[in-house]
């Protein structure tokens, strides 16, 4: 089942093309792209009403990625439309125009559901664990804050603050007179909101949008950090303060020449950042984490979930087989999303080597429910955690397994750290020929896929796997640079080379929207 989702922003529309699977939960990135339209541009946002150019950019954008996902494979196309659209006082025209150009019925989202939307596509690519976050999504025409953790949220607020609308307030004649008077703005618009946030006391604060990941670009570049990568990368708010100093120098022009600086976000850019900075110094905050997963992330997590939930209702055995390893994961606080994550990458590993190793279905299942609790031991001890874990799926996993399921994996458990099966361990000892080929071919699997999000962050968004004559070569779609990642999955790579007989190579692979030609119009 591949979906293909559109997010029309007030700056930008993005796509995302996923091929999901609603047994396992998971998610795969088959196509990304973006493309800098700025549906609220000139007086869009004064006027609550999309001009002419605007709506003939938005619509030709959305009928280009319609077209491009369907020809990715994508049997359904979610698009739905945020602030700029939301505020349109000709929004049905603009909706019945995507319609008769693309096909696809563009869903407007109040504020509320776009918040919701945010946090399932934070919370759900971020490791949280059980920390309280404040999330915060700096779009063209507002701001989305929300409180949550992994599993919910309990803040959800909106605020007409935006990069582009702030700019074609205050900015569109210059810096020099009106940012004073923006500032201010943003510093009396935000007191209300950041003191319901401090109510919360949480632990993290959060924030995503193309501003965030343009500061995190400039921070970088600016500290000779160039492939330093985005999702994760931690922006200092005294950094962020000389940045933006920086940049108030600048005429826009002189901006585009920044190092790390996006040129088609030089205008906008300061105006956005001014929100970054005030709201940290209300909430009192030194940092902010960035997060490249936002509501076009959510827009998948939310189509994932309710076909889960479908399964469920059905009473769907392989779905009622991985809640039950979820929940064994979750009793001994696994958070899911590394867990989840590592169950991704080993299966596109599995995948990629069928015609090699010729396992079963019903070992794929075994090995993504493997994953989904090979860290349950750390909840005893995390020096040994491999031997703990296996101990407790022994003993404490049965909704819907059968025992030499349940054998088998509390094995890959016990094998996806430290040391290689030996003759004098007891699971190996006891284990057929056969159970040990499943052992080490699956084990090693499992190794190289916990290896690929060793920062648990995961900033391994995709692989596929070429089979040679002597290697193996696995290329990686990333968020950034991942060599922390490659270099967790060379160091347990010995039992996967020992498995498949082939030396272990990895490739980072540029961001697939590149394929569109598009690149060059990203915002």
């Amino acid at each position: 089942m591949l979906l293909g989702a559109i997010d029309v922003g007030t700056n930008s529309i993005h796509l995302i093309v996923v091929e999901l699977d609603p047994h396992y939960g998971t998610a795969r990135t088959v196509l990304k792209t973006r493309e800098m339209v700025r549906l609220g541009a000139g007086d869009a946002l004064a006027r609550g009403h999309l001009g002419k150019k605007a709506v003939a950019r938005g619509v030709a954008a959305i009928a280009r990625f319609a077209e491009a996902a369907r020809a990715a494979g994508a049997g359904d196309v979610r698009a739905v439309a945020t602030s700029a659209v939301r505020e349109a006082s000709n929004r049905d025209e603009f909706v019945a125009a995507v319609r008769a150009a693309s096909g696809v019925t563009l869903e407007i989202l109040n504020d509320v559901e776009e918040a919701r939307l945010i946090h399932l596509g934070v919370s759900r690519g971020f490791p949280l664990g059980g920390r309280l976050a404040c999330i915060f999504d700096i779009g063209g025409g507002s701001t989305e804050f929300i409180i949550g953790d992994a599993a919910r949220s309990y803040y959800l607020h909106s605020v007409r603050l935006g990069s582009l609308r702030l700019f074609e307030r205050y900015l569109a004649e210059g810096a020099a007179g009106g940012y004073g008077a923006l500032e201010a703005h943003v510093r009396t618009e935000l007191a209300p909101v950041a003191a319901a946030l401090g109510e919360y006391g949480f632990d993290v604060l959060i924030g995503t949008s193309g501003t965030l990941m343009g500061l995190a670009a400039l921070d970088a570049a600016d500290a000779g950090l160039a492939l330093q990568r985005v999702h994760g990368y931690v922006l200092r708010v005294d950094r962020l303060r000389t940045l933006q100093r920086t940049m108030l120098r600048l005429m826009p022009a002189e901006r585009r020449r920044l190092p790390g600086m996006n040129p088609r976000r030089s205008d906008i850019i300061v105006a956005g950042t001014a929100i970054a900075i005030a709201l940290a110094e209300a909430l009192g905050r030194d940092e902010i984490v960035v997060s490249e997963r936002a509501l076009r992330e959510g827009l998948v997590v939310d189509y994932l979930e309710r076909n889960i939930a479908l399964a469920r209702t059905l009473g769907d055995e392989r779905t009622r087989r991985f809640d039950a390893a979820h929940a064994l994961a979750r009793r001994f606080d696994g958070n899911g999303v590394h867990e989840s994550h590592v169950g991704t990458l080993a299966l596109q590993l599995f995948d990629g080597l069928v015609e090699l190793h010729r396992f079963e279905p019903a070992d794929r299942d075994l090995l993504f429910a493997a994953a989904l609790v090979h860290d349950v031991g750390r909840a005893i001890a995390a020096s040994a955690h491999h031997k703990h874990g296996a101990y407790i799926v022994r003993n404490a996993l049965t909704p819907g397994w059968r025992p030499e399921e349940i054998e088998l994996m509390a094995t890959l458990v016990r094998y996806h750290r430290k040391s290689l099966p030996k003759p004098t361990h007891v699971e190996w000892a006891n284990a057929s020929p056969l159970a040990r080929t499943k052992i080490e071919g699956l084990a090693a699997m499992l190794r190289v896929a916990d290896g690929l999000d060793r920062r648990h962050i995961g900033a391994v968004e995709s692989l596929d796997v070429r089979v040679e004559a002597a290697e193996i070569i696995v290329r990686i779609q990333a968020f950034g640079e991942a060599e922390p990642e490659i270099e967790g999955a060379r160091y347990k790579a010995e039992m996967f080379e020992r498995a498949f007989g082939r030396r272990l190579r990895f490739e980072e692979v540029s961001p697939s929207d590149e394929a569109l030609g598009l690149a060059g119009a990203a915002g």
